[in-house]
């Protein structure tokens, strides 16, 4: 049993490397939306199969994502407009809630970890059913001005 969690422990520090290792310049929200869904696959399936381990570390990289690159956040604050507080207001939700995961997992609370998820990933659907279309219009290369 030691060994497995040795081997996983291992598999996520290799699965994470390349993020960790790229430049500022290579982080995009894209690719930090990227790394937010794989790590939510990790939240469920370790509350799907009660490995709480696996949870923990798929929540906290939530909660720890990179922050959207300035340049980025000046794109979409352009195009929301006054709406760009709820966009926050999700994101923030969504880390609170990484870390309500994370906490209940530690102590094997799989109802609670598992409440918190789903609100979570409701959380997401709002955000994306909100403003993926327009977001990813304001950060296409051609919406870029330069």
């Amino acid at each position: 049993m030691r060994g497995k969690k040795l081997i996983r422990t291992i598999a996520l520090l290799i699965a994470f490397m390349p993020l960790t290792a790229t430049t500022d310049d290579a982080i995009t929200l894209k690719v930090i939306m990227q790394g937010l869904r794989d790590s939510m696959i990790n939240v469920s399936d370790g509350l799907l199969t009660d490995d709480f381990e696996l949870a923990i570390t798929g929540a906290a990289a939530i909660a720890a994502h990179p922050q959207i690159p300035a340049a980025q956040v000046q794109l979409v604050a352009a195009e929301l407009g006054s709406e760009m507080p709820a966009f926050k207001q999700i994101d923030t939700l969504v880390h609170d809630l990484a870390l309500e995961i994370e906490a209940a997992a530690k102590s094997q609370d799989h109802d609670t970890a598992a409440s918190a998820y789903q609100q979570m990933i409701e959380g997401c659907f709002a955000c994306h059913r909100s403003f993926k279309e327009r977001v990813t219009a304001a950060l296409s290369p051609a919406a870029d001005p330069q």
